[in-house]
C-alpha cells in the first residue's frame, strides 16, 4: 500500500505538473485535458514515463476534471478514469494515485450545486477508479471546505484505499472561501484521511509558512505540492521562475519540518522531480505527532479550547419550527 512508504519512514513522493507538460504543444486552445485519455494515450503515457524515470512513487492520473458535469456527455466517467489509470499503470509507476478536482461549480450557498449533488459525482468518480485499479486518491486543488468534505467522504464511504486531501490557498494565507491552513488541517483530519496539505496557487517559498501552520494541527502527514514559483506573464505567456534546485531547497526545509509527501503543482516538471528525489536521499523524515486538541471550527474561523475534551450543548426547541426540524436532519 502506497502508505507503507511512510511507515518506512521516507519521504513519498509524488510526480509534478501534468497541464505544464500537456501545454508544451500537446493540448489544443479549448480541448479538454481529460479527453486525451482517449484520443491521444500515447502522449499521456510520455508524460507519466518521464515522471516515473525522474524518481516519482505517486503518479497521478489525468483525471483532475473528469466529472460528469465537466465531461458535459462527450465521454462517460467510467471511460475516462478506466483509460487515464490503465495508461498511469502502464508507465511502470509504484503507486497509481486517482487525481480528483473541484467539480468546476460553486457548492450552495454561494453556487446552485447541492452538497448531495457534488458528493454523487465525487462518488462515480471514486467508484470508477477502484474499479479500474488505482491505489489511492488524491483531492486537490480544493478552495471551497465543504466541497473538500463532500469529495472525502465520497472516496471514504465508497472505497478502501488511502486519501489524501490539499488545499489551495491565496497569498494572504487562506483559500479562496476563507479556509485557514489551521482550519483545514483539524477538519479534514477529524475526517480520517491518510494525509492533509497544500497544492497550488503559491511556490514553495510562500507554501512553507502555511505548512508550518498546519503541522501545529494536522494528526496525519502533511503534503506540499507547490508551484514552481509565483506565475508571472512575460511576453503574454505564463512562466513560473523558480528553478528545479531552488525549489528542491524549498521541499528539503519543509520536510525538515515534518511535512511526509512532497510533489510539485503548476510550472514543475520532471526536472523538478529529478531534483526532488535527488534531495530526498539526504532527508530523515520527523515522525507526525498524534495531536490532541479540543477546537470548533467553521468556514473562516476556529476556536481552539486547548487539548483537554470540552463538552458544549445549548438546548433547543424544535416544537413548531418546520424549517428548524429539517435543519437539525
Amino acid at each position: 500500500m502506497v502508505t507503507d512508504v511512510l511507515n518506512e519512514n521516507k519521504v513519498l513522493i509524488f510526480d509534478g505538473g501534468m497541464g505544464t507538460m500537456l501545454q508544451k504543444g500537446i493540448l489544443r486552445d479549448g480541448e479538454l485535458p481529460e479527453l486525451l485519455n482517449i484520443t491521444n494515450p500515447d502522449a499521456l503515457l510520455e508524460i507519466h514515463k518521464k515522471y516515473v524515470l525522474a524518481g516519482a512513487d505517486v503518479i497521478t492520473s489525468n483525471t483532475f476534471g473528469a466529472n460528469r458535469r465537466k465531461l458535459g456527455g462527450r465521454a462517460t466517467v467510467d471511460d475516462v478514469v478506466k483509460s487515464a489509470i490503465g495508461i498511469a499503470k502502464k508507465s511502470g509507476a509504484k503507486y497509481v494515485a486517482l487525481d480528483i478536482g473541484p467539480t468546476g461549480a460553486m457548492l450552495e450557498p454561494y453556487g446552485t450545486v447541492s452538497f448531495d449533488e457534488a458528493y454523487d459525482m465525487f462518488a462515480e468518480q471514486v467508484r470508477a477508479g477502484v474499479i479500474a485499479g488505482c491505489d489511492c486518491i488524491i483531492i486537490e486543488t480544493m478552495s471551497d471546505l465543504a466541497e473538500a468534505k463532500a469529495a472525502v467522504l465520497a472516496a471514504k464511504e465508497n472505497c478502501k484505499l488511502p486519501v489524501f486531501v490539499t488545499m489551495s490557498f491565496e497569498e494572504d494565507g487562506r483559500t479562496f472561501l476563507g479556509t485557514t491552513p489551521e482550519i483545514a488541517a483539524v477538519t479534514l483530519s477529524s475526517l480520517g484521511v491518510d494525509a492533509v496539505g497544500i497544492n497550488c496557487s503559491l511556490g514553495p517559498k510562500e507554501v512553507m509558512p502555511l505548512a508550518e501552520r498546519m503541522l501545529a494541527y494536522s494528526r496525519v502527514p502533511l503534503m506540499v505540492q507547490p508551484n514552481a514559483g509565483l506565475p508571472q506573464i512575460i511576453d503574454g505567456k505564463t512562466v513560473f521562475l523558480v528553478e528545479p534546485e531552488e525549489f528542491a531547497g524549498y521541499i528539503k526545509q519543509m520536510a525538515d519540518m515534518g511535512v511526509r509527501i512532497v510533489g510539485g503543482c503548476c510550472g514543475t516538471t520532471p526536472d523538478y522531480i529529478a531534483a526532488l528525489t535527488d534531495t530526498a536521499k539526504n532527508i530523515t523524515p520527523v515522525p507526525t505527532e498524534k495531536k490532541s486538541v479540543t477546537c470548533v471550527s467553521s468556514y473562516t474561523h476556529a476556536v481552539v479550547f486547548g487539548d483537554t475534551p470540552l463538552l458544549i450543548g445549548e438546548r433547543i426547541n424544535p416544537t413548531g419550527k418546520k424549517r428548524f426540524k429539517e435543519a437539525l436532519k
